[in-house]
């Protein structure tokens, strides 16, 4: 396992779940389903406009171990920080890992 990809931190992964109320409103909130260890590292991406409007700027590029059925929309969390996984590659994942281009909220 290279440099880049070790697993050297812990974080919390967490599931989006729609929660929707018998008047119609809908929320988002989520779910946490346990610790991950994790390989992070900044991304060189940059915003860029679609349809006349801004797409979700990618700030890091995380590596975990394959499994955990992360997809877009889930989060990553250390202490308070907090990252939107923007989308999941799973290209690697005859190596164990899949890899997912994150952007981090500020708060």
């Amino acid at each position: 396992m290279s440099a880049a990809d070790r697993l050297d931190r812990a974080m919390r992964l967490a599931r989006p779940d729609r929660i929707e109320a018998a008047d119609g409103e809908a929320e988002t909130v989520f779910t946490d389903v346990g610790a991950v260890f994790v390989a992070l590292a900044p991304a060189g991406l940059a915003e860029r406009q679609a349809s006349g409007r801004l797409d979700g700027i990618a700030t890091h590029v995380a590596r975990l171990r394959s499994g955990s059925g992360i997809a877009g929309g889930w989060r990553l969390a250390e202490g308070v920080r907090v990252f939107r996984v923007l989308a999941v590659d799973d290209a690697r994942r005859r190596s164990g890992l899949v890899t997912c281009v994150l952007e981090e909220e500020m708060r």
